[in-house]
């Protein structure tokens, strides 16, 4: 028979390895976003980084669906 501590120091330690994996996906989409924006900035060549401003902000939406709609499914009770 396993350790019951030792159980839940195992879904504990996934928990923040899941936590931790949304963290870096958060931070790739908004830096996709962001470079996408800043060469279109580059290519189009305007004055303001409009294109980087508003691309990084669509960035940080789509990251905070993409990580709530993760969340909701990690936390879904298990039939």
């Amino acid at each position: 028979m396993e350790d019951p501590n030792r159980e839940i120091k195992r879904k504990q330690v996934n928990s923040y390895v899941r936590y931790t994996g949304l963290f870096f996906q958060m931070f790739v989409i908004i830096g996709v976003f962001a470079f996408v924006g800043s060469t279109l900035d580059g290519h189009q060549g305007t004055r303001q980084p409009y294109y980087t401003a508003g691309l990084a902000l669509l960035g940080v939406v789509v990251a905070i669906y993409q990580v709530l709609k993760e969340v909701n499914q990690l936390n879904k009770p298990k039939s």
